[in-house]
C-alpha cells in the first residue's frame, strides 16, 4: 500500500489516522484518505495500480454544488474499492451503479494518540462548528455548567443571510470581536483530547442538519430521493423551496463523526441527542456504552448524569474498552485495507 500526500490544515483530524505506517502490509495498491487534487491520480506514478479511496464526504457531498467538492468530475469508476463513511449511500450508489464497489466503514481513532487516563475537572465539553440552531441551543445549554466549546468556525454559520456573497462582503470590514462562545479556538489535535479526557460529559450528535441551500443542492442530484439519508428532504417545489428559504428551516440527515470516537478514547462519556437515524447504535450499546438526551432536554439530562457519575463512569469504561477493541486505525486496517 502506498498513501497519496494530504493537504490539510496541520491540526485537521485526519492527518492523524496513522495509516502511514501500515504502508507495508502487502498488496500494491494506492490509498487515498482525504479530499485531494484527483487529477494528480493521473501522474505516472499511480497508473496501473488499484485505486482505494475513503470517502469521508458522504453524504454531506451532496450538500455543495461545487464540482471539486461533490467530486463529479471523478467518478467512483475511477476506483477500485471506495470505503464510505456513510452506511445509506453505500447502499444507493451499490444499487444505482450495479456492483459492490462501496464498503461502509467506520471512522477510526489512532490508539497512538491515546491520551492518559485523566482527572475530570470539566463537567462537559462540546467540539465543532455552529452549524445549526440545535447546536447553538446545545452551547447555550452547556455554558451554565463548568464547560468547554472548542471551535475552529464562526458563530452562527448556519444563516444563510451570513453566508451570501454580499454579508461576507460587509462582514469582511467589521472589525472581529472575541466569540462569546468559544472557550478554546486555535489549540493543537494533541490540547482537544487533554480537554475532551478531563471532561466527565462529551455532548455528541450524529446529524447533519440541511438547510434551504443544501436541500436545493440535494434535489438537483439525480435519483436522490434513493438514497435513505435524504429521508426527511422534502419534494422538490417552488412553494416547498420558498418555505425553506423564508422560515430558514433544517432538515436531519445523518452523518457519522470522528468526535464519537475520539471522545471515547478519552473516556469521556457520549451524551448524544436522539434522533430518527440514531447512527450511533451502530457503533456503541445504549445506556450501556453511551447515553441519549432528547432535544430541549439536554440540561436536564447533565444534570442527571453529574448527581449519579458514578453510574456513568461505568459506561465510559465499557466504550473506552469496546472502541480499543473495534474502532482504532490497526482494526480498520485488518478489517478493510489487509485484503
Amino acid at each position: 500500500m502506498c498513501m497519496v500526500p494530504k493537504k490539510f490544515p496541520k491540526e485537521d483530524t485526519v492527518n492523524f489516522f496513522g495509516f502511514e505506517k501500515f504502508e507495508n502490509i502487502g498488496e500494491d495498491f494506492v490509498f487515498i484518505d482525504a479530499r485531494i487534487n484527483f487529477k494528480s491520480l493521473e501522474a505516472e506514478e499511480y497508473k496501473n495500480k488499484k485505486l482505494v479511496y475513503y470517502e469521508l464526504e458522504e453524504p454531506n457531498r451532496f450538500f455543495s454544488k461545487d464540482p471539486k467538492f461533490r467530486r463529479d468530475d471523478y467518478g467512483d469508476e475511477h476506483f477500485y474499492k471506495i470505503l464510505s463513511a456513510c452506511p445509506y449511500t453505500t447502499e444507493w450508489l451499490n444499487k444505482k451503479q450495479g456492483n459492490e464497489k462501496r464498503t461502509y466503514v467506520f471512522v477510526p481513532f489512532n490508539e497512538d494518540y491515546t491520551p492518559p487516563k485523566a482527572e475530570k475537572i470539566y463537567d462537559v465539553i462540546y467540539i465543532g462548528g455552529i452549524h445549526s440552531s440545535h447546536i447553538l441551543n446545545t452551547i447555550k445549554t452547556i455554558k451554565k455548567f463548568n464547560h468547554k466549546y472548542i471551535s475552529l468556525s464562526e458563530t452562527l454559520t448556519y444563516k444563510l443571510w451570513r453566508n451570501t456573497k454580499i454579508a461576507r462582503k460587509i462582514l469582511s470590514y467589521v472589525p472581529k470581536t472575541k466569540n462569546k462562545y468559544i472557550t478554546d479556538q486555535n489549540i493543537s489535535y494533541k490540547e482537544k483530547l487533554k480537554l475532551t479526557s478531563q471532561s466527565k460529559i462529551t455532548v455528541v450528535h450524529t446529524l447533519l442538519n440541511a438547510n434551504a441551500r443544501h436541500v436545493a443542492n440535494i434535489q438537483n442530484t439525480e435519483d436522490w430521493e434513493s438514497n435513505k439519508a435524504f429521508a426527511y428532504i422534502p419534494k422538490k417545489s417552488f412553494l416547498s423551496s420558498f418555505g425553506n428559504y423564508i422560515f430558514q428551516r433544517e432538515y436531519p440527515v445523518p452523518q457519522q463523526k470522528g468526535r464519537i470516537f475520539e471522545a471515547v478514547f478519552c473516556r469521556s462519556l457520549l451524551l448524544c441527542q436522539k434522533d430518527p437515524f440514531r447512527e450511533i447504535e451502530r457503533y456503541f450499546e445504549k445506556d450501556k456504552e453511551f447515553v441519549y438526551f432528547e432535544p430541549g432536554h439536554l440540561e436536564e439530562k447533565i444534570r442527571a448524569i453529574l448527581n449519579d457519575w458514578p453510574k456513568y463512569s461505568i459506561m465510559v469504561e465499557n466504550a473506552f474498552n469496546r472502541a480499543q477493541r473495534e474502532y482504532t486505525t490497526r482494526s480498520f486496517v485488518e478489517k478493510y485495507l489487509k485484503q
